[in-house]
């Protein structure tokens, strides 16, 4: 096996490489929990997630490789994707239940992912069906984890894309994910996802991504 590394595109994360069946990382502040998500979902049985693999020698997380492709950004999905996204998340949330604390607050129901846009999932002949790059999972609900994937994976806010087109796909990304959700409750959580999102931006002083989040929630407020 070669030791080459090779360095890896998509997601939102700089200095990841391959080795060989590997990929190699640096540990982030959340690690621990991070590496126990991972063998969590890969005791259940889940197998839309990379497994990890310990430390190398430069104390870099060591992960298994996942064969596919990983979008560069937001882009124009139909409805075979959309649904198959919406049914991977579903699966995703269902797995992490049982990581749950005793004693946890009770309006928490599940381990979100936290970023769920299409740019952190990977592809195989165009079908999502794993999901990566878990810096930001957290304890939390699966409305809110639904809303941030909602509005990335229908790139909600883009002129190209005709309101009327736009509520007939979340019915059908809502209807994918499932029960007990309908469109007009997560549009709420979209709502809250893009106002959360704009302000992290400005404290965090990246105003693009703010403005990006601040012009998407108006968009969703006047058509959806």
């Amino acid at each position: 096996m070669s030791d080459a590394e090779i360095p890896l595109a998509g997601g939102r994360v700089t200095a990841v490489v391959r080795v060989g069946n590997t990929v190699r990382r640096p540990p982030r502040k959340n690690a621990e929990f991070v590496h126990a998500l991972l063998d969590h979902l890969a005791t259940g049985g889940f197998d839309g997630a990379p497994r990890f693999l310990g430390t190398d020698q430069q104390g870099r997380d060591v992960l298994s490789y996942l064969e596919g492709e990983v979008p560069a950004g937001l882009e124009l999905h139909d409805d075979v994707v959309l649904f198959a996204a919406g049914r991977l998340i579903r699966r995703f949330h269902d797995a992490t239940i049982g990581l749950l604390a005793r004693g946890i607050e009770a309006s928490l129901e599940i381990i979100c992912h936290n970023d769920l846009s299409p740019c952190n999932f990977v592809f195989r002949i165009g079908i999502p069906v794993a999901l990566i790059d878990f810096d930001t999972a957290a304890p939390g609900t699966r409305r809110m984890d639904l809303g941030y994937a909602a509005w990335t994976w229908l790139d909600l806010g883009n002129p190209e894309i005709a309101p009327a087109e736009q509520r007939r796909r979340l019915d059908l990304f809502v209807e994918a994910y499932g029960v007990p959700f309908n469109a007009a409750t997560i549009r709420e959580a979209i709502l809250a996802r893009q106002q959360m999102l704009a302000a992290e931006g400005e404290f965090t002083g990246r105003m693009e991504i703010a403005e990006w989040a601040r012009q998407s929630r108006m968009w969703t407020l006047q058509n959806l």
